[in-house]
């Protein structure tokens, strides 16, 4: 496993999981609110991850 592979599952479970949110080329699935908020809470931590320095880009 590579160092980056918890930020990229963490985003993968986020535009996967969201699709009422972020659209797709088929339909979406219906929105639960739990749901929703759980996307919520993986937004804010790959945030915080990149804000606070935890995560970087290289070139």
């Amino acid at each position: 496993m590579t160092r980056s592979a918890p930020v990229e599952a963490t985003t993968r479970a986020l535009w996967d999981g969201q699709t009422s949110s972020h659209g797709a080329l088929s339909a979406t699935v219906p929105q639960s609110l739990e749901a929703a908020r759980a996307g919520v809470r993986l937004a804010a931590a790959l945030v915080h991850w990149f804000v606070s320095g935890a995560v970087v880009r290289t070139p």
